[in-house]
C-alpha cells in the first residue's frame, strides 16, 4: 500500500456518515439517499425487460430460465425459481458472489436439471467450496419462496477471460467516469424492481440476499430500494479504515472494481452506506476467521451499524454475528438465515 493512500485513509472524515450529535436519523437517511442515488445514478430505475427461453419442473418447484434486458442495453441470463401454487410467495433476489470463479454465476444460487456438462464440475467444486454443496436458492424455493438470479456482467453467460478481462472492462468504463460496481449494482435494481412486478410476488415480503460480494450488493439493495423489506447480507461487512490494509482484497485492481464506488468513496463508510436500509430488518454476518474481513475490523462496522439502526428505533430488527469458520456460507448458518428471514418478513 502506498505511503499516499495510506495518508488519506488515515484522514478520512466521511462527511456523509451519520452523526447523531448533528441530525436526527430521518433527515440524515434522506439527504443522504439522495446523494448516493444521485452519484451512483441510480435516481429513477426502470424495471429489467423479461423474456422466457427454457422451463422446468423439479422438486415441487417451477423453473424457468431467462433473458433479461437492462436500460443500458446489457442483456443476461437469469433462474427464476418458485413453489407450485397459485397464492403470492415472498420473494428474495440473489446475488451471487465473485471468488475470481467466473465460469458460472447463477448456476452458484440456483440449480436446475441438465446444465451443459462444461459447467457442471465448475458448480459442484464451487458450491462444495462455499455452500456446504448446497444451491441457497433451491433450498429457499422449498421453502416458499420465489427466487431470482441473474449473471452480473463478468460472470456466466457474460463471462470473459477472468482477473484480465474484469480490469479491462472496468478501465474502459472509467474513461467515461463509470464504475464496474455502479453498473452492476444499477442492473441488480433493474432486475429487483422487475421481480417485484411479477403477479406471484407479494410485494410487501421481498428480501435481497447474498454472500461474499452477493453480500455487498444484498446490502446496498436494501439501503437504496424501497422494494426490499429485508436483507440478508453475509462475508462483507468491514470499515474502509479496518479493510484498506496490506492483503486484503481492498486494495487488489481486479476484484475490487466490482465493489468500489469512487463517486462515494471517502464520503460514505460501509456501515453508513449499510445503514440507510434501516430501520428495515438486516442480518449481517461473516467467519470470525475470514481473512477479508478480520475480526477487530468487522466488530467495528457491526458496532457502528447497530448504533445507526438503535438511532432509527428500530436495533430489535438489526443482527450483526461472527459465525464460527472463515469465508463460507455452509448450510447450517443457510438455515439459520432462512429460519430469520421466515421470521421477519
Amino acid at each position: 500500500m502506498s505511503s499516499l493512500a495510506t495518508r488519506m485513509r488515515d484522514n478520512l472524515s466521511f462527511a456523509w456518515n451519520f452523526d447523531p450529535e448533528k441530525d436526527s436519523f430521518p433527515d440524515w437517511k434522506r439527504r443522504t439517499r439522495k446523494r448516493v442515488r444521485g452519484a451512483l445514478n441510480a435516481q429513477r430505475i426502470i424495471p429489467a425487460n423479461a423474456s422466457v427461453t427454457g422451463e422446468w419442473t423439479a422438486d415441487g418447484c417451477i423453473g424457468q430460465q431467462l433473458e433479461l434486458r437492462f436500460s443500458n442495453g446489457e442483456r443476461t441470463a437469469a433462474y427464476l425459481l418458485r413453489p407450485t401454487t397459485t397464492a403470492p410467495t415472498p420473494a428474495a433476489l440473489l446475488l451471487h458472489d465473485h471468488g475470481s470463479f467466473f465460469s458460472i454465476g447463477k448456476e452458484k444460487m440456483i440449480s436446475r436439471p441438465g446444465e451443459v456438462p462444461e459447467i457442471g464440475a465448475d458448480i459442484k467444486q464451487w458450491t462444495t467450496k462455499l455452500y456446504g454443496g448446497r444451491h441457497v436458492g433451491n433450498e429457499l424455493a422449498r421453502r416458499g419462496y420465489t427466487v431470482l438470479c441473474a449473471d452480473a456482467l463478468g460472470w456466466g453467460s457474460r463471462r470473459g477471460n477472468g482477473y484480465e478481462a474484469q480490469q479491462a472492462l472496468a478501465a474502459n468504463l472509467m474513461q467515461f467516469g463509470v464504475s464496474l460496481a455502479s453498473v452492476i449494482l444499477r442492473e441488480d435494481l433493474e432486475a429487483l424492481a422487475w421481480l417485484c412486478e411479477l403477479p406471484s410476488v407479494d410485494v410487501n415480503r421481498v428480501a435481497s440476499f447474498g454472500y461474499s460480494m452477493g453480500g455487498s450488493r444484498a446490502w446496498q439493495l436494501a439501503a437504496l430500494s424501497d422494494h426490499v423489506k429485508a436483507c440478508v447480507a453475509g462475508g462483507w461487512m468491514g470499515t474502509l479504515e479496518g479493510l484498506m490494509q496490506p492483503g486484503n482484497n481492498q486494495l487488489r485492481g481486479q476484484s475490487a472494481f466490482c465493489m468500489l464506488h469512487p463517486t462515494i468513496a471517502g464520503k460514505l463508510d460501509y456501515p453508513h452506506f449499510a445503514g440507510l436500509a434501516a430501520p428495515k430488518p438486516a442480518l449481517i454476518f461473516s467467519g470470525a476467521e475470514d481473512r477479508h474481513f478480520p475480526e477487530a475490523t468487522a466488530l467495528a462496522a457491526h458496532r457502528q451499524i447497530h448504533d445507526i439502526w438503535n438511532a432509527a428505533g428500530a436495533i430489535e430488527r438489526v443482527e450483526t454475528h461472527l459465525l464460527p469458520g472463515a469465508h463460507g456460507f455452509p448450510a447450517d448458518q443457510q438455515d439459520y438465515a432462512i429460519d430469520w428471514l421466515d421470521r421477519v418478513i
